[in-house]
């Protein structure tokens, strides 16, 4: 079954999640240990991760394009696709902060170099040593927060040693689906050369490591979704794809040690019930189906680790609280609006849109100093709600049907008041 076949039903309660400002603390937090490394911050992504931020949380609202001045070829159409591509980036840093604040990896400051390094969004880094290291980065997370020993120095990305066994990772950014066979092959490959039988005493076991977020999203973006739980299906329907991609690779062939993939995507989803930015990191683990008795359970050790650490909450985080339905909107005289001519065109005379780009802007409504921009989505979610008689009597008048569309839209987004804290 598919998501699009699949019903949500409304939300009773808000998302959890942290507040703007503990975002600016945790970057400042970065910015202050990598310069206790001697890593130079200043005029780096960070500061501006850090200065978009500060002028959200002074005036709600920022002109990027001042900010990100070398990134106004990127695929930014509204304030909210700013905002998400940011979250992007630094939701995946305060993530390797976590690790990093519990224990420190071997060979951290040459990753730490690196990352500082890049443009400052991913989808426009046509350089991927920054994004390599910042994913790897992101996997040793996982296992400092178990303050495990964990090792970036050597040649194989990732060693990560316990008393009972030591495990070998090899991390890979997949740029496309046609690479990912290739790109998993050289990965093994890697593994067999750099993986030893056994460290001392104790055996070695082997994981891969691929960030699949381009392979699912060519765009490295983000995704629109109506619920928090569609975005979850969205997400791991993408990943389940991939994993079915791979069935008939040689996934685990001449590799002894090799236990399994793990497979991640790592995405902002704009929910839309209720209207919150939120960050996923997602995985799927693909493992052999002829392990040893000793290779399941080191398996089912990473599994723990990797549980443990994804289901360890941010104690600064908001917890959900009760959504109240709104009773009532007004649109003050000086509400100015506009609708994609197209789309209104297509669906004032067929009743739907061929258009599959669910982040498309459709249009937008203005009032209060304030401009509310609305995606295809938030069209689609409507407009199985409009009856034929409804459609075309907003096709007799045009003007009217812009706007009584768009209002349509603004209340789906906005059923719930804002809850108080």
């Amino acid at each position: 079954m598919t998501n699009e076949r699949r019903s949500y039903g409304l939300p009773t309660e808000s998302l959890p999640g942290i507040e703007i400002q503990h975002h600016v603390d945790d970057l400042e937090e970065l910015c202050r240990f990598l310069e206790s490394r001697h890593i130079e911050t200043s005029n780096t992504r960070f500061r501006r991760y850090i200065e978009y931020f500060e002028q959200v949380i002074d005036s709600g609202t920022v002109e990027a394009s001042t900010i990100f001045k070398n990134s106004l070829e990127g695929p930014f159409k509204s304030d909210t696709d700013w905002f998400l591509y940011l979250l992007r980036e630094v939701h995946e840093l305060m993530w390797i902060l976590k690790g990093l604040k519990v224990r420190l990896p071997e060979g951290i400051d040459e990753k730490l170099e690196l990352i500082v390094g890049g443009r400052d969004f991913a989808a426009l880094d046509s350089n991927s040593a920054s994004r390599n290291a910042q994913f790897e980065l992101r996997i040793a997370s996982y296992f400092c927060q178990e303050n495990l020993n964990t090792d970036l120095s050597s040649d194989t990305d990732i060693i990560v040693s316990t008393e009972d066994r030591v495990l070998y990772i090899e991390c890979k950014r997949i740029a496309s689906g046609a690479q990912l066979k290739k790109r998993l092959s050289q990965a093994r490959s890697q593994l067999r050369r750099r993986m030893p039988r056994k460290v001392g005493r104790r055996p070695a076991f082997g994981c891969i490591a691929a960030d699949v977020t381009n392979v699912a999203f060519s765009h490295n973006g983000f995704t629109f979704a109506v619920t928090s739980e569609h975005a979850r299906d969205v997400i791991q329907e993408k990943l389940i794809e991939i994993a079915n991609e791979t069935e008939d690779y040689p996934l685990f062939e001449k590799c002894p040690g090799l236990t399994s993939y793990w497979f991640q995507i790592h995405i902002p989803s704009m929910v839309l019930q209720p209207y919150t930015p939120t960050t996923r990191f997602s995985s799927i683990h693909i493992s052999s189906e002829s392990l040893s008795r000793r290779e399941r359970k080191a398996l089912s050790s990473l599994h723990k680790i990797f549980e443990r650490a994804s289901e360890s909450a941010d104690t600064r985080e908001e917890p959900a609280k009760e959504l109240i339905p709104l009773q009532s909107f007004s649109f003050p005289r000086g509400t100015t609006f506009t609708f994609n001519e197209d789309l209104l065109s297509e669906f004032l005379s067929s009743g739907t849109v061929t258009c599959r780009d669910a982040g498309a802007v459709v249009g937008k409504l203005s009032f209060d100093g304030e401009t509310h921009t609305f995606s295809l989505l938030d069209f689609q979610s409507i407009i199985g709600s409009i009856e034929e008689s409804e459609r075309a009597e907003l096709a007799q008048d045009s003007v009217s049907a812009r706007f009584q569309l768009l209002v349509k839209m603004y209340e789906f987004r906005f059923l719930f008041a804002a809850p108080e804290r």
